[in-house]
């Protein structure tokens, strides 16, 4: 029975070893509420918007211009490169908003490359219907490899951001 037992695990080891991916990867998140990653692009759009707990809303009637950086553990990522970028909007109006947004995956003087974006969210909606996310794979060029990415995103009046999220892997 106990060399029973040994053989049978010693085969499942042996099972595990050659079916285990060479590099064993691990998937890390960076969660972060708009007011900590958030500002608005100009001072000017600072006055119509408003940093809560849960969004960074524009309260005004007039789109403004929100910036987003992503931080995560670049120098441990796989190729320097964040794995998704995810965002999530709210439209606290009574008709339909379009928010538009551009990651921007690199540095000022350096390779860039932008991709435009855009969700409509149904009036009073959120959530999924309010999900705007860019991959590593979007990039062309592999500009999210710079570990630098950020969002550039124009909120209509009425329409907040909600939680931001940022996934890269390790081996």
């Amino acid at each position: 029975m106990k060399l029973a037992t040994t053989f049978a695990g010693l085969t499942l080891a042996i099972a595990a070893a050659y079916s285990a991916p060479a590099v064993s990867q691990v998937v890390h998140s960076n969660a972060a509420q708009p007011a900590a990653r958030c500002q608005g692009a100009l001072p000017n759009f600072e006055v119509g918007l408003r940093k809560r707990p849960l969004a960074v809303q524009n309260v005004g009637t007039t789109p403004m211009f929100i910036t987003c950086g992503f931080e995560f553990d670049a120098g441990a990522a796989i190729d320097n490169s964040a794995l998704l970028v995810d965002t999530y909007f709210t439209n606290t109006t009574t008709e339909p908003a379009t928010v538009t947004c551009t990651a921007v995956g690199g540095w000022e003087g350096g390779d860039t490359e932008n991709i435009s974006l855009s969700v409509e969210i149904p009036a009073g909606g959120g959530g999924e219907d309010g999900n705007i996310f860019v991959a590593d794979t979007d990039f062309e060029t592999g500009a999210m490899a710079s570990g630098l990415v950020a969002f550039s995103c124009r909120l209509p009046g009425g329409v907040g951001i909600n939680d931001t999220y940022v996934y890269w892997a390790t081996e």
